[in-house]
């Protein structure tokens, strides 16, 4: 698993995900070609923003190597909920999802730990990673004390900094701008694929700067982010 810490409670997680994990991954990672680089590539949709207080609806996540993007679906799961009563209408609308799909859906705890297992060794990829990585973790957390601290690449922040933009752009920005057909938007499968496409797109643009590896665009993000 990309940098976590163990707690003596966490056995049961460590004993399914963490033997997967090469503890010194990590510490290569950041010098890998962009193309050789192995990704896990994911998607939630929530009841809101607040990793607090909001609901996981649906995750989905695909993993490729760079120059195998972009990925299919390895995982797509609907959450269940015993009570959905506090998750907004337009969430509903905006995702496709009914209270009746929750009421069908996996528990949390299982579909958690096979998205942990997917990502070991990965570099994680999202649009607007804060947002999958503050939940992932905080339920992480929750689940099995176990702090995980990924390597992710922010599609939304790379396309700003490639395209010079004053704030991060939307995925149906960058859709447009990159050409990317637009399917099954504010789904968590549809997402996953489009910002597949999208970073296979983006690293194209980066190796077209010179930047060849993950610590690159990593350090290309962040000093654009910073200026």
């Amino acid at each position: 698993m990309p940098l976590w810490k163990r707690h003596p409670k966490d056995h049961e997680l460590w004993q399914q995900v963490g033997a997967e994990a090469d503890e010194h991954w990590a510490d290569r990672v950041l010098d890998t070609p962009l193309e050789e680089a192995a990704y896990f590539v994911v998607d939630l949709e929530t009841s809101g923003f607040s990793a607090a207080t909001d609901k996981v609806l649906s995750l989905a996540a695909g993993c490729a190597r760079g120059r195998e993007l972009p990925c299919a679906i390895d995982q797509y799961d609907i959450v269940y909920h015993p009570d959905t009563r506090d998750v907004p209408d337009f969430i509903w609308e905006l995702t496709g999802l009914t209270p009746q799909d929750i009421q069908r859906g996996k528990d949390w705890k299982e579909v958690l730990r096979q998205a942990l297992s997917l990502a070991a060794n990965h570099v994680w990829i999202a649009h607007h990673a804060r947002h999958e990585v503050s939940f992932l973790q905080r339920h992480a957390r929750l689940l099995w004390k176990t702090h995980i601290r990924p390597i992710a690449i922010d599609t939304a922040v790379v396309a700003q900094a490639l395209a010079r933009l004053p704030k991060v752009p939307t995925l149906d920005f960058v859709c447009a701008w990159l050409d990317v057909p637009v399917v099954s938007r504010h789904s968590a499968n549809g997402d996953v694929l489009m910002t597949a496409e999208v970073w296979k797109r983006q690293i194209a643009l980066c190796q077209s700067m010179g930047l060849e590896t993950v610590g690159d665009v990593i350090e290309f993000s962040i000093s654009y982010a910073s200026e």
